[in-house]
């Protein structure tokens, strides 16, 4: 494969097709993984959407994107079937198919893999999406992994938009710190007053942690925002709008592990 494209695993994986490759529908994104640490390359609104889900989950241990399927096994498919097999115009090889991600999680102390085809729902409409489908889903039936396709309507909306919000502050890396370690033991000497500020809103307590910290302007939310990325300190992330300033600290808790830290 081209360049060791569709090889590896975690950190190492290189996606099959990456943002450069293909006209997006929406928005192409990159982003970076929290269980893999490495860029994924999504292709539309869509994937970018069910990523942040799968991201999100602390059973994932890998998230593949635009993984290739083997050409032989998906050509005899397609000629079983009776379907034509994709092919760039004017070419007679088949080209190579991919779905959207395959992904390891772990399930009753096992790591089972899944595989899911990202849609809009106008696109089961078409007669040839639905044949490309066929042979997608008769390729992962032939290996005992369990396929299904993803459309807008069972992607969680408001918890897609609570992810988005912390997701990009999961890391510190952008931060210049005035001394090693200075942002984490500040994130956790706020998440350790998460439970005594209850009554405050969210904008007030990280403007008086900015202060009691010694932090910058905004690097009060910042951390919060970490925090909550990070898990440390937790909410109803299905409920609550974290993007509104005025939302009441009551809404959250510190995390076990964030007391834990707290204590050491």
């Amino acid at each position: 494969m081209q360049e060791g494209r569709g090889e590896g695993v975690g950190a190492d994986y290189k996606p099959w097709l990456t943002v450069q490759d293909v006209p997006s529908t929406g928005r192409s994104t990159r982003l970076r993984g929290i269980h893999t640490e490495r860029i994924h390359h999504l292709l539309s609104d869509i994937e970018r959407n069910l990523f942040y889900c799968l991201d999100w989950e602390d059973s994932v241990a890998d998230i593949r994107e635009q993984f290739p399927l083997d050409r032989s096994a998906t050509t005899q498919i397609a000629e079983a079937c009776n379907i034509l097999h994709p092919r760039f115009p004017g070419v007679v090889t088949p080209m190579v198919m991919t779905t959207d991600f395959v992904v390891d999680a772990w399930v009753d102390g096992k790591l089972v893999q899944t595989a899911y085809s990202v849609k809009s729902g106008k696109d089961l409409d078409h007669p040839r999406t639905l044949e490309k489908l066929e042979i997608e889903r008769l390729y992962w039936e032939s290996k005992g992994v369990e396929w299904s396709i993803v459309t807008p309507a069972v992607l969680p909306t408001h918890l897609i938009r609570n992810i988005e919000w912390v997701h990009n502050f999961f890391r510190l890396d952008g931060l210049v710190e005035p001394h090693p370690g200075f942002y984490q033991d500040a994130a956790r000497r706020m998440g350790a007053q998460v439970s005594s500020s209850a009554g405050l809103p969210l904008q007030q307590f990280c403007q008086d942690m900015e202060v009691r910290l010694g932090l910058r302007e905004e690097e009060g939310l910042t951390l919060f925002r970490h925090l909550l990325a990070t898990k440390s300190v937790l909410c109803d992330m299905e409920t609550v709008v974290l993007s509104d300033p005025l939302i009441n600290m009551a809404s959250f808790r510190t995390s076990t592990r964030q007391r834990q830290e707290s204590r050491a």
